[in-house]
């Protein structure tokens, strides 16, 4: 198993390494995101884990000109915006957010996806922290120094579109070799996965990708933990998810699907794609295909 996580009581003895500047915090959140907030009992908030640095992928790791929110921008931007939180590749990272871990995935995905190895999330985000009676501050931090870091993107880790996986579904049909196959997962919920609950969103149509399973983001977190190898295993297992292949996944809008790419890539698999847009593009086309389950 790829350790992908940090416990926060592992996180409070490393805190001091921030001054080498080789350790970094990156706090995230997503302003606007379908879901509550825990209630995060505290006086003084906001508060944050000390020497938290604002990882923003609503306004500043995100591609501005696209038609669709917070979608991956291109290397050049990311390069932009990592130099001037001073960022550098041999970093270790530690990412959380303030639901318990709802996007911190999705900032830890972006980082891998453009040549960031060693980064973690926080089990549990900021509540666990919180639980755990650890030291806060009210503020952000701000970067010790900025770097000249050149990013290297991932071949096996990234974000793709819709024409990537309408390719990859006429592959599947007659596939020529492995490196065809792939495996499509959707993780929102299962009434939205059948087409039984209506989209959130108006003017969208109902059901899934063809071929595609179902793993809720829900089913591999316990209140913004993962759970268990073992437990792991056997939902992926389940689902008949093969890793050694490539494994593609979607949810509403590409956030969600960063919990179960971490999931996956935590077992072992070693080719993981996000579909950037997910279903707030599928979902409202006319033209690309459907399948909804009875």
């Amino acid at each position: 198993m790829t350790t992908t996580t940090l416990l926060c009581c592992e996180l409070a003895q490393k805190i001091e390494l921030v001054a080498n500047n080789k350790f970094k915090i990156l706090f995230t959140t997503m302003q606007s995101a379908p879901t509550s907030k825990p209630d995060l009992e505290r006086s003084g908030l906001p508060c944050f884990i000390p020497n938290s640095l604002f990882f923003d992928f609503e306004n500043e790791f995100v591609d501005k000109d696209a038609s669709f929110s917070n979608m991956m921008p291109c290397v050049d931007v990311f390069q932009t915006a990592a130099r001037r939180l001073g960022l550098n590749l041999e970093d270790e990272i530690v990412v959380y957010d303030d639901f318990g871990n709802f996007c911190a995935s999705r900032a830890w995905f972006m980082l891998l996806a453009m040549g960031f190895t060693n980064v973690k999330i926080l089990d549990g985000g900021l509540p666990e922290w919180l639980n755990s009676k650890h030291p806060t501050q009210k503020v952000l931090a701000s970067p010790i120094a900025t770097s000249s870091v050149e990013l290297k993107p991932s071949a096996n880790f990234g974000f793709v579109g819709a024409d990537y996986i309408s390719n990859k579904l006429s592959m599947l049909v007659s596939p020529k070799n492995t490196t065809d196959l792939i495996q499509i997962i959707d993780a929102r919920s299962n009434g939205r996965y059948t087409g039984a609950e209506p989209e959130p969103r108006t003017n969208m149509r109902s059901g899934h990708i063809p071929m595609s399973s179902n793993i809720h983001y829900a089913s591999v977190q316990v209140n913004g933990t993962f759970k268990s190898y073992n437990e792991l295993v056997a939902i992926f297992e389940n689902e008949k998810i093969d890793l050694s292949n490539e494994i593609v996944i979607s949810c509403g809008s590409g956030i969600t699907a960063c919990i179960i790419a971490q999931a996956v890539f935590s077992l072992g698999a070693s080719r993981v794609k996000v579909y950037d847009a997910s279903w707030s593009e599928w979902g409202a086309s006319q033209i690309l295909p459907i399948e909804i389950s009875q």
